[in-house]
């Protein structure tokens, strides 16, 4: 279950005389040089961050992709004008690892003051967070998990994901989910789980429908029936439905006119049969057989034989490397990904190829994200960043420089490729991510809203590098740098391109017991062009953000 790995039970550690970590964009050289005081398993931090920030361009925040306003798609990224930014955000985090109840849950109430567009001015609640009720001991579970954010999530948008002055409230997505699920053991070597996990999202303005999502699942395994040979039986159903759109009008803007997004719903249903043979302790071949169903498509339910195999492989307690491959509905699926620690490195790659939806890329807040609980877990960043709050804060960011969503009510396949390395110097760590997407919409873009990506295109491609560094200057101050460069473009019927570049540099440091401090400088660029070449998707943004973080 994902929430028994994103939220295993680790030791959170404070640094020594109280100093939290900085909140900047890469802090980690303070959290390097932080001792620890005893262990606590379970802490609630009321915090206070204010911040002013000066950018060039204030007005570029819209919603997107196609016919976004003030930055949201082509032809929105014009000059919004300078004009200066105060932040006050009350909020809190919270981390439990101990008892029956564990998770980690961080909420504020952001709020952003203009000082020369007092009608941009705008309130909202940032929340991420997941968690796990053991209601029996060892039998019965409840896995919940939230996220309430503001980006826009287009591949086509000119600011970056994740950025913090992308605050239209149009761009507002909340995703929430409750799991509950039984687990039980027959004799030694035989476990299974029975699930049920609801989903549903509401996603504002932005053009897509308001989604949810039911799956039932049920697992059984023996994996040593012999010593040698193992079965593993698996089903899962999942049910989807689809509200309408937003009522946001044709190609420039919201407009009078309302317009349905994609309505009604869709199911999946899935069963294999999963056969082992330990070849040696650390090496494991798996073969498959199954049944896959779905009305994805334009022809109604379709329904096809999956066959497939696969290993899992641990030559050493450092290395994990594991891949499947399967006939499918819609080709060849595969999955596969490869982990190893070195004393000072993290190496880490996945690559895979699926069905997937919106619903389930941004569910969690980046939580669920298969490359973040490998690293989340991995003991090399266990033992960097010990406190898992500020751990998972910093890996979540550090994917999020250069994701790139599809924006969209469709159903699509998704090849996805992504991963890098972090390596911990004496006084600072570097790190290299890479990744690559290319999503192939399932049916016709019909009934699609005019701003869903798949509603103009066939197919979307991104691929993303992100460089970052962190360096300690002195026990209490790092130095903070990152560079990302993503490259998006659209093709089928029309064809667009977008192209990002992002540039951070800041310094942080503690300026008391329970205060941090931060300067910060950022450049972003947008440039492509919209399909028909009619405009340009062009933006350029300087920015610097002075911010102060108290935790009481």
């Amino acid at each position: 279950m994902v929430t028994d790995m994103a939220l295993k039970r680790v030791r959170r550690k404070r640094p020594e005389g109280g100093r939290l970590p900085a909140p900047s964009l890469l802090a980690l050289g303070m959290m390097l040089g932080a001792g620890s005081v005893a262990a606590q398993t379970t802490v609630v931090s009321p915090t206070l961050n204010a911040s002013l920030t000066w950018t060039d361009n204030a007005g570029s925040s819209g919603i997107g992709g196609f016919g976004g306003i003030g930055g949201g798609g082509f032809g929105g990224g014009r000059r919004g004008g300078e004009d200066f930014i105060l932040e006050l955000s009350p909020g809190v985090s919270m981390s439990r690892d101990s008892g029956r109840l564990s998770g980690t849950l961080s909420a504020s109430f952001r709020n952003l003051m203009y000082a020369s567009n007092s009608d941009s001015n705008t309130s909202y609640l940032a929340l991420t967070g997941a968690g796990r009720y053991e209601a029996v001991k060892d039998m019965f579970f409840i896995d919940a998990d939230a996220s309430i954010s503001r980006s826009n999530l287009s591949v086509f948008s000119t600011r970056g994901p994740n950025d913090g002055l992308d605050v239209n409230s149009n761009n507002e997505t909340r995703v929430f989910s409750l799991s509950p699920r039984f687990k039980f053991r027959i004799g030694d070597n035989t476990q299974g789980q029975l699930l049920y996990r609801y989903r549903w999202t509401d996603s504002g303005n932005t053009g897509l429908a308001n989604q949810s999502a039911g799956q039932w699942s049920a697992q059984i395994s023996n994996t040593q029936i012999t010593g040698i040979f193992g079965l593993g039986l698996d089903y899962q159903r999942t049910e989807g439905s689809y509200g309408n759109a937003s009522g946001l009008g044709g190609g420039s803007g919201i407009g009078s006119g309302s317009r349905s997004g994609l309505s009604g719903g869709k199911s999946q249903e899935v069963a294999r049969a999963t056969l082992y043979a330990k070849v040696t302790p650390e090496f494991r071949l798996r073969g498959i057989v199954g049944r896959e169903s779905n009305d994805y498509g334009d022809r109604g339910r379709q329904s096809t034989t999956v066959t497939g195999g696969g290993f899992d492989w641990n030559p050493t307690n450092r290395t994990t490397i594991a891949g499947t491959v399967e006939r499918r509905i819609f080709g060849r699926g595969y999955d596969f990904s490869f982990q190893h620690r070195f004393a000072r490195t993290a190496v880490f790659a996945t690559f895979s190829r699926d069905i997937r939806s919106s619903l389930d890329l941004i569910a969690g807040g980046g939580l669920l994200d298969p490359t973040f609980l490998a690293l989340y877990n991995n003991p090399f960043f266990v033992q960097l960043i010990p406190d898992p709050i500020a751990r998972r804060d910093w890996l979540l960011r550090q994917l999020g420089l250069g994701s790139a969503y599809a924006l969209t009510n469709a159903y699509y396949v998704a090849r996805s490729l992504s991963g890098g390395f972090t390596y911990s110097l004496p006084r600072g760590v570097l790190s290299l991510t890479l990744s690559r997407s290319d999503n192939s919409r399932i049916g016709s873009g019909d009934g699609l809203s005019t701003v869903d990506d798949f509603r103009n295109f066939n197919a979307l491609k991104s691929r993303s590098a992100t460089l970052s560094y962190s360096h300690r200057l002195t026990p209490e101050t790092s130095l903070n740098t990152s560079l990302t460069r993503t490259n998006s473009s659209g093709s089928g019927l029309n064809a667009a391109d977008t192209q990002r570049t992002a540039f951070v540099v800041g310094l942080s440091s503690s300026l008391g017991p329970h205060t941090t401090g931060l300067l910060q400088y950022r450049h972003q660029r947008s440039d492509g062009d919209s399909f028909g070449g009619s405009n340009n998707n062009e933006f350029t943004e300087n920015a610097v953000t002075a911010s102060v973080g108290m935790r009481f």
